[in-house]
């Protein structure tokens, strides 16, 4: 009898390591699978861009969408079709549209895109200054965050002044106050 609780004492710490490794192991791939599909889905957001793919931002986008972005008249778009919208108006104003995927990097759920687009503005679009002809290039970093296998929300950067020169405007200083 007292051999036995030995070996019970011996394989009680052996039994529980076993599944502790069993369990880091499954745990390890899972996690390795995830960011696999989240890196190919923020890889595919570029493509459809580029391939101006509509259909593909219905399998990419959830309808509950969000994208922050200071170049919005309101900062924000809401739900899938405003980014469809979107894409249409960039499409428009820049018939030769353009986009490239410079790095991807991704972490559980949510990536970083950083992305370059370059075009001729010589499409008018209903509210953006009239298309100037020229030829424009910017980059823009984008954080996506995924949710169901599918980008839920999305935070995008990009050099404003460098496309907004390139659309015609200019900066210009506020006006001062009377007396001052």
């Amino acid at each position: 009898m007292r051999k036995i609780g030995q070996i019970f004492r011996f394989l009680i710490p052996v039994i529980a390591l076993v599944v502790l490794v069993v369990f880091m192991t499954g745990a390890g791939r899972r996690e390795r699978a995830t960011l696999k599909k989240n890196k190919a889905i923020a890889m595919r957001i570029v493509e459809i861009w580029e391939k101006r793919d509509m259909a593909a931002f219905d399998d990419i986008y959830a309808s509950n969408y969000i994208r922050h972005e200071d170049a919005q008249p309101e900062g924000i778009l809401r739900g899938r079709e405003a980014v469809k919208q979107h894409a249409m108006n960039c499409y428009t104003a820049w018939p030769d549209f353009h986009i490239t995927s410079e790095d991807v990097i991704v972490q559980g759920d949510e990536a970083a895109i950083r992305w370059a687009i370059r075009g001729t503005f010589t499409g008018a679009v209903k509210g953006w200054p009239p298309p100037t002809g020229k030829e424009m290039a910017f980059e823009g970093i984008s954080m996506v965050h995924f949710a169901g296998g599918k980008v839920v929300e999305e935070w995008c950067f990009d050099q404003d002044l460098v496309m907004f020169y390139g659309m015609g405007m200019k900066l210009v200083p506020a006006q001062q106050p009377a007396g001052k």
